[in-house]
């Protein structure tokens, strides 16, 4: 019977999807099984799943990283200003060397420095959107190098969400490195007794999130054709309701899955994709995001702590074993 609850629990996000989709099916009078309407959903999910890979190993050990937008637009827009100058790939070099460097600064103070993670990554979105709009304000438009336009392609943009979360995902599922991580969403004085350098594995995971926020913000750029003041905006939101919403814990730990992350974000995207079909505004969207955002952390922290969600000593010390 507890089997039967784990794996129903663990199958919600996909019920949840497809209710969403028949509800939508209805209110739409079915536009929105229409293949250009399809298409344009995956589309849209793809930069959420790339900004939600690499947050993936904040929230697996507890933590989060509302940073991701903003070092995105960042990345984007001055690998873009260099990139018109000297090329496609210097602009992707520069992308990826400053999301490095951001994950870099931000995982130093908060596993060295012990800062949470909650205040350090919103004190980098808000410096960030703003040295994002002066950067604009001094250079003007910035436009994209010739080539990147083909990143927005659909078949492009496909090809490199599937080898991504093919490499991400073994690294989160398979390796030690991704069972450290969400050992320490369980327990990490666990993983400090069998010799895990929990501020290392910390430091690492802020890391591999400002660089895939960079990519994050190359596919969005490719998209529009140039740099603004609202690149990348509200995506740190759009990315953890797609965790939490995929039915991954605020607390992290091993209920952390990729394939949630996935189901999380198609979801996301089908809820704004169907309001608009269904003929509600701008502000009607945004209202109803922010409702489902309250819903979705109240119910899984619910679920959380419901009796027999924890784990006893006995099965962290069964975990312990088989991440050592």
């Amino acid at each position: 019977m507890k089997r039967t609850k784990v794996q129903l629990f663990d199958l919600l996000p996909l019920i949840a999807l497809v209710v969403l989709v028949i509800a939508f099916g209805i209110t739409s009078q079915g536009r929105i099984f229409s293949p250009f309407n399809l298409k344009s959903i995956c589309t849209q999910s793809i930069p959420v799943i790339i900004g939600g890979l690499g947050v993936m190993f904040a929230v697996a050990m507890g933590g989060c990283d509302l940073s991701v937008g903003a070092v995105a637009a960042v990345s984007a827009t001055v690998g873009a200003w260099v990139g018109s100058q000297y090329g496609l790939p210097v602009m992707i070099l520069v992308a990826l060397l400053i999301g490095l460097v951001s994950g870099i600064v931000v995982g130093f103070i908060v596993s060295r420095l012990h800062v949470p993670s909650f205040m350090v990554t919103l004190a980098m979105l808000i410096g960030m959107r703003g040295f994002v709009n002066a950067l604009l304000s001094a250079w003007g438009q910035v436009y994209n190098p010739d080539g990147l336009g083909e990143l927005s392609s659909f078949g492009a943009s496909m090809a490199l969400v599937v080898v991504l979360v093919i490499v991400v995902g073994y690294v989160f599922e398979k390796t030690s490195f991704g069972y450290y991580c969400k050992g320490m969403g369980e327990n990490e004085n666990t993983m400090k007794s069998i010799g895990v350098d929990t501020a290392k594995v910390r430091h690492i995971a802020y890391i591999i999130s400002g660089v895939l926020a960079s990519v994050m913000g190359l596919v969005l750029i490719s998209s529009v054709g140039g740099s603004s003041s609202t690149l990348g905006q509200f995506m740190e939101m759009k990315i953890q309701m797609a965790i939490f919403l995929g039915g991954v814990l605020v607390t992290g730990g091993i209920k952390s899955k990729i394939y949630k992350l996935i189901l999380g974000s198609l979801s996301i995207t089908v809820i704004t994709n169907g309001l608009t079909l269904s003929g509600a505004g701008g502000g009607i969207t945004e209202m109803v995001e922010g409702i489902l955002l309250m819903l979705i952390l109240f119910v899984t922290i619910k679920t959380s702590s419901l009796p027999g969600k924890g784990r006893s000593s006995k099965d962290k010390n069964k975990q312990a074993a088989a991440v050592g």
